[in-house]
Protein backbone atom coordinates (compact mmCIF):
# COMPACT_ATOMS: atom_id res chain seq x y z
CA UNK A 1 0.00 0.00 0.00
CA UNK A 2 1.60 3.56 -0.79
CA UNK A 3 2.53 5.39 2.00
CA UNK A 4 0.01 8.54 1.41
CA UNK A 5 -2.73 5.90 0.85
CA UNK A 6 -2.27 4.53 4.24
CA UNK A 7 -2.26 7.77 5.76
CA UNK A 8 -5.71 8.64 4.42
CA UNK A 9 -6.93 5.58 5.49
CA UNK A 10 -5.64 5.68 9.01
CA UNK A 11 -7.39 8.99 9.16
CA UNK A 12 -10.54 8.06 7.87
CA UNK A 13 -11.08 5.91 10.41
CA UNK A 14 -10.04 9.08 12.91
CA UNK A 15 -13.09 10.65 11.66
CA UNK A 16 -15.72 8.87 13.81
CA UNK A 17 -14.22 9.61 16.76
CA UNK A 18 -14.04 13.26 16.46
CA UNK A 19 -17.02 14.78 13.95
CA UNK A 20 -15.90 18.51 15.51
CA UNK A 21 -12.94 18.56 14.17
CA UNK A 22 -14.15 18.94 10.33
CA UNK A 23 -11.70 15.51 9.01
CA UNK A 24 -9.09 18.31 8.86
CA UNK A 25 -6.52 15.89 9.92
CA UNK A 26 -2.46 16.36 9.07
CA UNK A 27 -2.48 16.12 5.38
CA UNK A 28 0.45 13.56 3.45
CA UNK A 29 2.07 16.59 2.28
CA UNK A 30 4.51 14.33 0.01
CA UNK A 31 1.50 12.60 -1.99
CA UNK A 32 2.55 14.42 -5.65
CA UNK A 33 0.90 14.23 -8.86
CA UNK A 34 -1.63 16.04 -11.65
CA UNK A 35 -5.23 14.74 -11.74
CA UNK A 36 -8.00 15.67 -13.97
CA UNK A 37 -11.89 16.73 -12.75
CA UNK A 38 -15.15 16.69 -14.83
CA UNK A 39 -17.69 18.53 -13.43
CA UNK A 40 -19.98 21.20 -15.12
CA UNK A 41 -20.44 25.20 -15.02
CA UNK A 42 -20.55 26.95 -12.23
CA UNK A 43 -19.10 23.90 -10.32
CA UNK A 44 -16.03 24.44 -12.34
CA UNK A 45 -15.83 28.26 -11.00
CA UNK A 46 -16.01 26.61 -7.35
CA UNK A 47 -13.39 24.41 -7.91
CA UNK A 48 -10.81 26.54 -8.95
CA UNK A 49 -11.43 28.61 -6.36
CA UNK A 50 -10.81 25.99 -3.64
CA UNK A 51 -7.68 25.12 -5.30
CA UNK A 52 -5.16 27.72 -3.22
CA UNK A 53 -6.78 25.90 -0.01
CA UNK A 54 -6.71 22.90 -1.62
CA UNK A 55 -2.63 23.42 -2.73
CA UNK A 56 -2.19 24.21 1.13
CA UNK A 57 -3.15 21.34 2.33
CA UNK A 58 -1.80 19.43 -0.64
CA UNK A 59 0.95 21.25 -2.04
CA UNK A 60 1.98 18.59 -4.67
CA UNK A 61 -0.97 17.76 -5.95
CA UNK A 62 -1.97 19.82 -9.42
CA UNK A 63 -5.80 19.50 -10.30
CA UNK A 64 -7.19 20.69 -13.96
CA UNK A 65 -10.47 21.23 -13.79
CA UNK A 66 -12.79 20.45 -16.69
CA UNK A 67 -15.84 22.54 -16.66
CA UNK A 68 -18.54 20.95 -19.14
CA UNK A 69 -21.92 22.21 -20.12
CA UNK A 70 -25.14 20.16 -19.35
CA UNK A 71 -27.20 21.53 -22.16
CA UNK A 72 -27.91 18.67 -24.61
CA UNK A 73 -26.62 15.89 -22.06
CA UNK A 74 -22.98 16.72 -22.80
CA UNK A 75 -22.11 16.00 -19.53
CA UNK A 76 -23.43 13.04 -18.77
CA UNK A 77 -22.23 11.91 -21.99
CA UNK A 78 -18.63 13.13 -21.49
CA UNK A 79 -18.52 11.23 -18.02
CA UNK A 80 -19.91 8.50 -19.65
CA UNK A 81 -16.89 8.41 -21.91
CA UNK A 82 -14.68 8.46 -19.52
CA UNK A 83 -16.32 5.75 -17.74
CA UNK A 84 -16.00 3.60 -20.68
CA UNK A 85 -12.71 4.55 -22.36
CA UNK A 86 -10.90 4.57 -19.32
CA UNK A 87 -9.10 7.74 -19.92
CA UNK A 88 -9.83 11.66 -19.78
CA UNK A 89 -10.42 11.97 -15.79
CA UNK A 90 -9.68 11.17 -12.65
CA UNK A 91 -12.67 12.16 -10.31
CA UNK A 92 -15.74 12.79 -12.17
CA UNK A 93 -18.80 14.78 -10.34
CA UNK A 94 -22.17 13.12 -10.04
CA UNK A 95 -25.72 15.26 -10.30
CA UNK A 96 -28.20 13.94 -7.85
CA UNK A 97 -30.56 13.51 -11.33
CA UNK A 98 -27.80 11.47 -12.86
CA UNK A 99 -27.12 9.20 -9.97
CA UNK A 100 -29.33 5.98 -10.74
CA UNK A 101 -27.90 5.91 -14.27
CA UNK A 102 -23.99 6.07 -13.04
CA UNK A 103 -23.46 4.99 -9.29
CA UNK A 104 -23.57 1.24 -9.85
CA UNK A 105 -20.90 1.18 -12.91
CA UNK A 106 -18.19 -0.91 -12.79
CA UNK A 107 -15.33 1.62 -13.02
CA UNK A 108 -15.65 3.55 -10.76
CA UNK A 109 -13.24 2.70 -8.06
CA UNK A 110 -15.02 1.02 -4.49
CA UNK A 111 -14.24 3.66 -1.78
CA UNK A 112 -15.14 1.39 0.70
CA UNK A 113 -12.40 -0.73 0.84
CA UNK A 114 -8.98 -0.34 2.12
CA UNK A 115 -7.07 1.96 1.70
CA UNK A 116 -9.90 4.48 1.43
CA UNK A 117 -12.09 3.75 4.27
CA UNK A 118 -15.26 5.66 3.13
CA UNK A 119 -17.35 3.36 4.98
CA UNK A 120 -16.19 4.90 8.19
CA UNK A 121 -17.20 8.53 6.68
CA UNK A 122 -20.77 7.19 5.76
CA UNK A 123 -22.19 7.97 9.27
CA UNK A 124 -21.12 11.93 9.17
CA UNK A 125 -23.30 12.74 5.85
CA UNK A 126 -26.99 13.50 5.25
CA UNK A 127 -28.66 9.84 5.43
CA UNK A 128 -29.89 10.18 2.22
CA UNK A 129 -27.26 11.17 0.51
CA UNK A 130 -25.23 8.57 2.40
CA UNK A 131 -27.98 5.98 0.94
CA UNK A 132 -27.28 6.89 -2.23
CA UNK A 133 -23.86 6.37 -2.50
CA UNK A 134 -23.96 3.18 -1.03
CA UNK A 135 -25.30 0.97 -3.12
CA UNK A 136 -26.98 -2.51 -2.25
CA UNK A 137 -23.97 -4.99 -2.15
CA UNK A 138 -21.79 -2.40 0.09
CA UNK A 139 -19.89 -0.36 -2.35
CA UNK A 140 -19.25 2.89 -2.60
CA UNK A 141 -18.62 4.71 -5.55
CA UNK A 142 -19.41 8.37 -4.49
CA UNK A 143 -19.35 10.46 -1.59
CA UNK A 144 -21.93 13.12 -0.97
CA UNK A 145 -21.04 16.99 -1.21
CA UNK A 146 -24.12 19.21 -1.32
CA UNK A 147 -27.61 18.81 -0.88
CA UNK A 148 -30.42 21.02 -1.81
CA UNK A 149 -32.86 21.44 1.05
CA UNK A 150 -35.71 23.92 -0.48
CA UNK A 151 -37.09 26.97 0.17
CA UNK A 152 -39.68 29.94 -1.38
CA UNK A 153 -36.93 32.82 -2.04
CA UNK A 154 -38.97 36.00 -2.61
CA UNK A 155 -38.66 39.93 -2.76
CA UNK A 156 -39.51 41.49 0.47
CA UNK A 157 -39.66 45.32 -1.49
CA UNK A 158 -42.06 43.72 -4.05
CA UNK A 159 -44.54 41.98 -1.41
CA UNK A 160 -44.11 45.01 0.86
CA UNK A 161 -45.24 46.92 -2.01
CA UNK A 162 -48.70 45.12 -2.80
CA UNK A 163 -49.54 45.15 0.65
CA UNK A 164 -48.46 41.72 1.55
CA UNK A 165 -46.19 40.74 4.87
CA UNK A 166 -42.46 40.98 3.91
CA UNK A 167 -40.99 38.97 7.54
CA UNK A 168 -40.04 35.33 6.85
CA UNK A 169 -42.31 34.18 9.48
CA UNK A 170 -45.22 36.29 8.19
CA UNK A 171 -44.91 34.99 5.17
CA UNK A 172 -44.49 31.23 6.09
CA UNK A 173 -47.63 31.61 8.11
CA UNK A 174 -49.71 33.95 5.02
CA UNK A 175 -47.97 31.18 2.60
CA UNK A 176 -49.43 28.55 4.12
CA UNK A 177 -50.59 25.79 1.37
CA UNK A 178 -50.83 25.75 -2.16
CA UNK A 179 -53.93 27.23 -1.95
CA UNK A 180 -52.74 30.31 -0.12
CA UNK A 181 -50.10 30.34 -2.48
CA UNK A 182 -52.17 30.97 -5.53
CA UNK A 183 -54.89 33.40 -3.49
CA UNK A 184 -52.30 35.59 -2.07
CA UNK A 185 -49.94 35.28 -5.48
CA UNK A 186 -52.59 36.98 -7.27
CA UNK A 187 -52.08 40.55 -5.19
CA UNK A 188 -48.41 40.12 -6.63
CA UNK A 189 -49.40 39.79 -10.48
CA UNK A 190 -48.75 43.03 -12.47
CA UNK A 191 -50.55 41.34 -16.05
CA UNK A 192 -47.54 41.09 -18.65
CA UNK A 193 -45.08 42.17 -16.54
CA UNK A 194 -45.18 40.44 -13.48
CA UNK A 195 -45.24 37.17 -12.29
CA UNK A 196 -45.20 34.86 -9.23
CA UNK A 197 -43.29 31.60 -10.48
CA UNK A 198 -40.77 31.11 -13.41
CA UNK A 199 -42.17 28.01 -14.03
CA UNK A 200 -45.05 25.29 -13.15
CA UNK A 201 -42.62 22.80 -12.74
CA UNK A 202 -41.09 24.33 -9.23
CA UNK A 203 -45.00 24.16 -8.30
CA UNK A 204 -44.71 19.85 -9.09
CA UNK A 205 -41.44 19.11 -7.95
CA UNK A 206 -41.97 20.51 -4.75
CA UNK A 207 -45.57 19.10 -4.03
CA UNK A 208 -43.84 15.60 -5.31
CA UNK A 209 -40.65 15.93 -2.88
CA UNK A 210 -43.33 16.82 0.03
CA UNK A 211 -45.66 14.25 -0.24
CA UNK A 212 -42.19 11.95 -0.40
CA UNK A 213 -43.08 10.32 -3.86
CA UNK A 214 -40.76 9.79 -6.78
CA UNK A 215 -41.48 9.07 -10.19
CA UNK A 216 -40.55 5.29 -9.54
CA UNK A 217 -41.21 3.14 -6.68
CA UNK A 218 -38.05 1.25 -5.16
CA UNK A 219 -39.00 -1.55 -7.09
CA UNK A 220 -39.41 0.29 -10.58
CA UNK A 221 -42.81 1.25 -11.14
CA UNK A 222 -43.20 4.05 -12.84
CA UNK A 223 -46.21 5.85 -10.25
CA UNK A 224 -47.46 8.76 -12.42
CA UNK A 225 -50.56 7.03 -11.11
CA UNK A 226 -50.40 8.51 -7.37
CA UNK A 227 -52.73 11.47 -6.80
CA UNK A 228 -49.88 13.85 -6.28
CA UNK A 229 -49.29 14.15 -9.60
CA UNK A 230 -52.94 15.55 -10.69
CA UNK A 231 -53.00 17.55 -8.09
CA UNK A 232 -49.63 19.24 -8.67
CA UNK A 233 -50.93 19.47 -12.01
CA UNK A 234 -54.32 21.39 -10.71
CA UNK A 235 -52.34 23.78 -9.33
CA UNK A 236 -50.28 24.30 -11.99
CA UNK A 237 -53.85 24.72 -14.04
CA UNK A 238 -54.65 27.30 -11.40
CA UNK A 239 -51.70 29.25 -11.25
CA UNK A 240 -51.58 29.87 -14.75
CA UNK A 241 -55.23 30.79 -14.74
CA UNK A 242 -54.87 33.56 -12.07
CA UNK A 243 -51.57 35.07 -13.86
CA UNK A 244 -48.82 33.32 -11.64
CA UNK A 245 -46.17 32.05 -14.23
CA UNK A 246 -44.34 33.65 -16.33
CA UNK A 247 -44.48 32.39 -20.25
CA UNK A 248 -39.96 32.40 -20.15
CA UNK A 249 -38.69 28.60 -19.99
CA UNK A 250 -36.84 27.76 -16.97
CA UNK A 251 -33.06 28.38 -17.41
CA UNK A 252 -33.12 30.72 -20.51
CA UNK A 253 -31.75 33.85 -21.38
CA UNK A 254 -35.34 35.36 -20.73
CA UNK A 255 -36.09 33.45 -17.53
CA UNK A 256 -32.57 34.31 -16.27
CA UNK A 257 -33.23 38.39 -17.25
CA UNK A 258 -36.49 38.15 -15.53
CA UNK A 259 -34.74 38.36 -11.78
CA UNK A 260 -32.67 41.47 -12.69
CA UNK A 261 -35.82 43.12 -14.14
CA UNK A 262 -38.38 42.43 -10.67
CA UNK A 263 -40.37 40.46 -13.24
CA UNK A 264 -40.18 37.84 -10.99
CA UNK A 265 -41.88 37.88 -6.85
CA UNK A 266 -40.91 34.20 -5.47
CA UNK A 267 -38.57 31.42 -6.85
CA UNK A 268 -39.37 27.68 -5.28
CA UNK A 269 -35.60 25.69 -4.93
CA UNK A 270 -32.88 24.50 -3.04
CA UNK A 271 -30.60 26.76 -1.00
CA UNK A 272 -28.28 27.05 -4.10
CA UNK A 273 -30.19 29.06 -5.80
CA UNK A 274 -29.76 31.59 -3.72
CA UNK A 275 -25.94 31.47 -5.05
CA UNK A 276 -27.27 31.85 -8.35
CA UNK A 277 -29.27 35.36 -7.25
CA UNK A 278 -26.12 36.78 -5.98
CA UNK A 279 -23.81 36.08 -8.03
CA UNK A 280 -25.68 36.22 -11.72
CA UNK A 281 -29.42 36.53 -11.80
CA UNK A 282 -29.96 39.30 -9.43
CA UNK A 283 -26.83 41.24 -8.11
CA UNK A 284 -27.41 44.63 -7.43
CA UNK A 285 -30.68 43.03 -5.13
CA UNK A 286 -29.33 42.59 -1.96
CA UNK A 287 -31.97 43.26 0.32
CA UNK A 288 -34.43 42.88 -1.23
CA UNK A 289 -34.80 39.11 -1.04
CA UNK A 290 -35.47 37.04 1.71
CA UNK A 291 -36.13 32.81 2.44
CA UNK A 292 -39.22 31.47 4.00
CA UNK A 293 -40.14 27.84 3.83
CA UNK A 294 -42.21 26.38 0.52
CA UNK A 295 -45.98 26.18 0.73
CA UNK A 296 -47.15 22.88 2.77
CA UNK A 297 -49.14 19.66 0.84
CA UNK A 298 -50.58 18.01 3.13
CA UNK A 299 -48.72 19.66 5.79
CA UNK A 300 -45.91 19.30 5.32
CA UNK A 301 -43.36 21.95 3.54
CA UNK A 302 -39.95 20.07 3.30
CA UNK A 303 -38.27 19.20 0.04
CA UNK A 304 -34.77 18.41 -1.40
CA UNK A 305 -33.65 20.49 -4.87
CA UNK A 306 -30.45 19.03 -5.86
CA UNK A 307 -27.51 18.02 -4.38
CA UNK A 308 -24.04 16.16 -6.09
CA UNK A 309 -21.45 13.53 -5.53
CA UNK A 310 -17.65 12.93 -6.60
CA UNK A 311 -16.37 9.26 -7.37
CA UNK A 312 -13.06 8.24 -8.56
CA UNK A 313 -12.17 6.34 -11.60
CA UNK A 314 -10.80 2.99 -11.81
CA UNK A 315 -8.44 4.13 -14.60
CA UNK A 316 -7.31 6.86 -12.87
CA UNK A 317 -3.53 7.08 -12.79
CA UNK A 318 -2.92 8.98 -9.84
CA UNK A 319 -6.10 7.06 -6.60
CA UNK A 320 -4.23 8.37 -3.69
CA UNK A 321 -4.10 12.10 -5.00
CA UNK A 322 -7.68 12.02 -6.78
CA UNK A 323 -9.31 10.65 -2.93
CA UNK A 324 -6.98 12.76 -1.28
CA UNK A 325 -9.08 16.00 -3.52
CA UNK A 326 -12.56 13.92 -3.24
CA UNK A 327 -12.15 13.63 0.85
CA UNK A 328 -10.74 16.85 1.08
CA UNK A 329 -13.46 19.04 -0.66
CA UNK A 330 -16.68 16.80 1.16
CA UNK A 331 -15.28 16.55 4.32
CA UNK A 332 -12.94 19.50 5.27
CA UNK A 333 -13.76 22.73 7.41
CA UNK A 334 -12.26 25.08 5.00
CA UNK A 335 -13.64 23.83 1.97
CA UNK A 336 -17.13 23.94 3.12
CA UNK A 337 -16.86 27.12 4.52
CA UNK A 338 -15.73 28.70 0.73
CA UNK A 339 -18.64 26.39 -1.05
CA UNK A 340 -21.22 27.77 0.99
CA UNK A 341 -19.50 31.31 1.27
CA UNK A 342 -18.79 31.49 -2.63
CA UNK A 343 -21.98 29.56 -3.75
CA UNK A 344 -24.35 29.13 -1.25
CA UNK A 345 -23.63 25.12 -1.13
CA UNK A 346 -25.53 23.41 1.34
CA UNK A 347 -22.77 20.43 2.68
CA UNK A 348 -23.98 16.82 2.99
CA UNK A 349 -20.94 16.72 5.82
CA UNK A 350 -23.32 16.86 8.94
CA UNK A 351 -20.25 17.94 11.83
CA UNK A 352 -20.78 21.27 9.64
CA UNK A 353 -24.07 22.25 10.90
CA UNK A 354 -23.26 24.13 13.80
CA UNK A 355 -20.46 26.15 11.96
CA UNK A 356 -20.81 29.39 12.78
CA UNK A 357 -20.09 30.39 8.91
CA UNK A 358 -23.38 27.76 8.54
CA UNK A 359 -25.86 30.15 11.06
CA UNK A 360 -24.60 33.56 10.53
CA UNK A 361 -26.81 36.74 9.37
CA UNK A 362 -26.60 36.76 5.34
CA UNK A 363 -26.56 40.63 4.04
CA UNK A 364 -28.01 39.39 0.52
CA UNK A 365 -31.12 38.70 2.61
CA UNK A 366 -31.23 41.71 4.66
CA UNK A 367 -29.44 39.95 8.16
CA UNK A 368 -31.62 36.88 7.64
CA UNK A 369 -30.16 33.70 9.16
CA UNK A 370 -31.43 31.46 6.30
CA UNK A 371 -30.33 28.47 7.81
CA UNK A 372 -33.33 28.74 10.36
CA UNK A 373 -35.01 27.90 6.95
CA UNK A 374 -32.59 25.41 5.31
CA UNK A 375 -31.88 23.28 8.89
CA UNK A 376 -34.91 22.10 9.13
CA UNK A 377 -35.62 20.75 5.59
CA UNK A 378 -32.33 19.20 5.34
CA UNK A 379 -33.82 17.29 8.65
CA UNK A 380 -37.62 16.62 7.64
CA UNK A 381 -37.21 15.61 4.20
CA UNK A 382 -38.38 12.84 2.40
CA UNK A 383 -35.72 11.64 -0.25
CA UNK A 384 -36.15 11.15 -3.73
CA UNK A 385 -36.04 7.48 -4.84
CA UNK A 386 -33.84 7.17 -7.47
CA UNK A 387 -34.00 5.79 -10.71
CA UNK A 388 -32.32 5.07 -14.10
CA UNK A 389 -34.93 6.82 -16.04
CA UNK A 390 -35.30 9.65 -13.78
CA UNK A 391 -34.05 12.17 -16.85
CA UNK A 392 -36.87 10.48 -18.77
CA UNK A 393 -39.61 11.16 -16.78
CA UNK A 394 -38.52 14.60 -15.63
CA UNK A 395 -38.71 15.53 -19.94
CA UNK A 396 -42.08 14.02 -20.06
CA UNK A 397 -43.30 15.70 -17.06
CA UNK A 398 -41.56 18.85 -18.32
CA UNK A 399 -43.55 18.69 -21.62
CA UNK A 400 -46.83 17.86 -19.82
CA UNK A 401 -46.48 20.91 -17.05
CA UNK A 402 -46.17 23.18 -19.86
CA UNK A 403 -48.67 21.79 -21.88
CA UNK A 404 -51.05 22.45 -18.67
CA UNK A 405 -49.82 26.27 -18.08
CA UNK A 406 -50.42 27.15 -21.65
CA UNK A 407 -53.47 25.25 -21.76
CA UNK A 408 -52.85 23.39 -24.29
CA UNK A 409 -54.12 20.14 -23.06
CA UNK A 410 -56.32 19.21 -20.03
CA UNK A 411 -54.86 17.66 -16.81
CA UNK A 412 -55.64 14.03 -17.63
CA UNK A 413 -54.31 14.36 -21.58
CA UNK A 414 -51.00 15.83 -20.36
CA UNK A 415 -50.74 13.17 -17.20
CA UNK A 416 -51.65 10.51 -20.22
CA UNK A 417 -49.45 11.77 -22.93
CA UNK A 418 -45.96 12.07 -20.40
CA UNK A 419 -46.99 8.35 -19.20
CA UNK A 420 -47.04 6.75 -22.12
CA UNK A 421 -43.86 8.97 -23.47
CA UNK A 422 -42.12 7.04 -20.26
CA UNK A 423 -43.68 3.62 -20.79
CA UNK A 424 -42.24 3.90 -24.39
CA UNK A 425 -38.41 3.84 -22.75
CA UNK A 426 -39.09 1.68 -20.28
Amino acid sequence: MAKGLRILAAAALAVTASTSAYAQEAPDRNISGSISVLTWPNNDRTFQALLPAFNAAYPNIKVNVQGIPQTNNAYLNAVQRALLSGNGADVACVEIGMMALLRDKDQWVDLAEAPYGAKELMANFAPFTAANSTLPDGRITTLPKHTGPGGMFYRQDIFAEVGLPSDPKAVAELFSDWDAFIREGKKLVVPNQRWVIGNGEEIVRAMMAQAGVSYFSADGKLQLDDPVFKAALEKVKEASEAGLISPFSAWSPEWQGAFQRGQLATALYGNWFGGLLKRAYATDQAGKWSVTSAPAFEGKRAFNSGGDYLGVLKSSQNKEAAWAFVRWLVTDNESLKQQFSGDDLYPAWTPASKADWLNAPDAYYGGENVNAVFAPVQAEMTPFTLNPLDSVAYTAMGTAINNVARSVMSVDEALAGAKAEIEARM
